[in-house]
């Protein structure tokens, strides 16, 4: 695999795919440019739809609060209120409010403190809050900049079909698309392959014809 393969990959995907922050929470979120108001909607998003993750973080907003302040004095329990529209709220609404402690405790309630230390130790400190896993991480990082390529549901789906990865793990498929796609394009990759996931390499019934990668899929050459 090669940084051309990618390149080539990303000019189709342009061509048909133009993402935008009513699409994904975490572009929406990061207009305000805090990293902390970006980790709650990540967290809020994860294992639900877009347009509930939408209503459940402007939910919180207009209830609770998007500060690490706001969040702990509203508590545990007002949080699972508001964020219910994107479901999973007991798990979430406790690492909403852990992150929230962990940025005022230990970095003055800016989470930007936190990103100025590195990938390795934003990984270290996030990932110890129960219900954080890698790739929340990595889209909180590739939102403000870190060359790292988050993978979800659609991207993997999508990588292990065009035959870019075979790997299971989420570690494996990210290790496999960053040595295709170079460090500066890595999260405009992310949200183009999720676009594909979503519109057309879905995974009941792709509609592969109408995919612009086709000719270099492993998936659909194999069935044409």
């Amino acid at each position: 695999m090669s940084f051309e393969l990618g390149d080539k990959i990303l000019e189709r995907l342009r061509e048909r795919f133009s993402p935008s922050s009513e699409e994904f929470i975490a572009l929406w979120a990061r207009e305000g440019g805090d990293p902390f108001r970006v980790l709650v909607a990540i967290i809020i998003s994860q294992n639900t739809n877009e347009k509930n993750s939408f209503e459940a973080f402007r939910r919180l907003g207009s209830t609770v609060g998007l500060t690490p302040e706001a969040i702990l004095k509203g508590g545990v329990g007002a949080v699972r209120e508001a964020i219910k529209p994107a479901g999973l709220q007991d798990s979430k609404s406790a690492a909403i409010v852990e992150v929230a402690r962990v940025t005022l405790e230990k970095y003055g309630g800016d989470l930007r403190r936190l990103l100025d230390l590195g990938e390795e130790a934003v990984r270290r400190e996030l990932t110890a809050v129960k219900g954080i896993g890698y790739k929340t991480v990595d889209v909180l990082l590739a939102s403000f900049g870190y060359p790292v390529l988050p993978v979800d549901t659609h991207v993997k789906r999508v990588s292990r079909r065009l035959g870019l990865s075979g790997s299971s793990s989420y570690m494996g498929v990210r290790r496999d698309l960053e040595r295709i796609f170079r460090p500066e394009v890595r999260f405009e990759a992310h949200l183009l392959l999720i676009k594909l996931g979503r519109e057309v390499c879905k995974a009941r019934e792709p509609r592969c014809r109408e995919c612009p990668l086709n000719n270099i899929c492993t998936y659909y050459t194999a069935r044409a």
